[in-house]
């Protein structure tokens, strides 16, 4: 009797995570097992002072994707054709030219996971269209309502495994003062902080995304999520999201960096190394449940990452056009021009996959500016700064520091 009160708790908190795990199954993806992998690999631990400091600028405007909708019962998307066509416009304009770049990025790295663990040789391209379709098939199958109970159940189980590979790398890994200096800066270090920091631990768009999954969560249980609930369930998910990525440094520092080894440029060899860094920790005999973990989370990435950019034009268009109603067909036909333009990227631009990589990563560049400032108008318009000081300075302080991230990004562009 004694346990039933405990169980009670533990079945409160599954129930209440939603969209905020949705938002961590999202972000550790390339985030995680590619860019904080090789950052590790490449710097030592020098790196995660400016992961820890990307993550905490980021935070309230990432934050704000669920608070509006728990204080106004509406999207981000709404939020800003409020403050004008041309917020929602020049989003939307900006997004679907980035969206089909980060899809590429998730379907490539899931398609070198798959060929890691199978051996399949196909050329990158049949393999990338073969889990874009699977993906598709398992969206149409499912609802929103499936998305969100097996994306618990794998951050979970990830949650359990990934920090017991990292303590048993501990006794490798350098923490003297040196391993945690930048040796070098030059253009190449300055780039790679670029491309790590525009996803860590995921661009500020995903605001938007994720404020369609809470407006869909609140339609499929006829009830709105309170402020509170909503903030803890992003809380929580943002701090898996932080955890995993020192996780996957440590990882990358202690058994790449430590080796002197660089890591693979492909990225079929990449993943393979991803997964020879949890079994060199954990024993041969893990091979097979890290694969599958590792896999799964990367295909959870690609599933959230497609359902959320589709939610967002289906979301979009209910915007411009109130009674507009998206039932599967549309649905559908979403899914698929977003899976063929990903494939395409992949097909036609992408020659190294380190460098893709770290191009599609620094898009995040490219479109943080403005969700930055969209995203704190909109909390100003809904009267959330009154409630919440912390979160209005947070929001001017963090998005201070997206701005000069992206001058420094922008200057390198023009003339470096």
């Amino acid at each position: 009797m004694s346990s039933s009160p405990v169980l009670s708790n533990l079945m409160h908190y599954y129930k209440l995570l939603g969209p905020g795990i949705l938002f961590a199954a999202t972000a550790i993806g390339v985030s995680h097992l590619v860019q904080s992998t090789r950052a590790g690999a490449l710097y030592g631990l020098a790196m995660m002072p400016i992961l820890l400091i990307a993550c905490t600028a980021k935070y309230p405007s990432l934050l704000i994707g669920l608070m509006y909708p728990a204080r106004t019962g509406k999207t981000l998307l709404q939020g800003y054709r409020e403050q004008g066509w041309w917020a929602l416009g020049t989003y939307l304009l900006i997004s679907l030219y980035s969206m089909w770049f980060v899809l590429a990025a998730i379907a490539i790295t899931t398609a070198g996971m798959v060929q890691a663990i199978t051996g399949w040789g196909a050329a990158i391209e049949m393999v990338t269209a073969t889990v874009l379709a699977a993906a598709i098939l398992i969206l149409l199958s499912g609802h929103y309502r499936g998305l969100e109970h097996v994306s618990k159940v794998l951050i979970g189980l990830l949650a359990l495994l990934l920090p017991i590979a990292t303590i048993m790398v501990l006794p490798q890994t350098d923490f003297s003062m040196a391993a945690w200096t930048i040796k070098s800066w030059d253009l190449a270090t300055v780039a790679f902080i670029i491309a790590l920091t525009g996803w860590m631990p995921i661009p500020i768009d995903a605001s938007v995304m994720t404020s369609t999954w809470a407006a869909s969560r609140n339609e499929s249980k006829a009830e709105q999520t309170t402020a509170a609930d909503a903030r803890l369930d992003f809380n929580i998910g943002y701090g898996l999201t932080i955890i995993f990525a020192i996780c996957f440094l440590i990882l990358g520092a202690g058994v790449i960096h430590s080796s002197g080894a660089p890591p693979p440029s492909a990225a079929g060899p990449f993943a393979a190394m991803v997964i020879e860094l949890f079994t060199s920790q954990l024993g041969n005999w893990s091979f097979y449940l890290i694969a599958a973990v590792a896999l799964i989370t990367m295909f959870t990435t690609l599933l959230t990452v497609m359902d959320g950019q589709s939610r967002v034009v289906l979301y979009a268009l209910r915007t411009v056009q109130p009674d507009f109603s998206f039932g599967p067909g549309r649905y559908f036909i979403t899914l698929l021009t977003y899976a063929l333009g990903g494939l395409a990227i992949v097909a036609f631009f992408m020659q190294d996959f380190a460098t893709f990589i770290n191009f599609a990563t620094s898009l995040g560049f490219l479109i943080a500016p403005l969700v930055v400032v969209l995203n704190h108008r909109a909390m100003l318009a809904a009267g959330m700064a009154q409630n919440s000081r912390p979160l209005y300075w947070g929001s001017l302080t963090g998005g201070a520091m997206l701005w000069a991230a992206s001058g420094v990004y922008f200057y390198l562009i023009l003339f470096a």
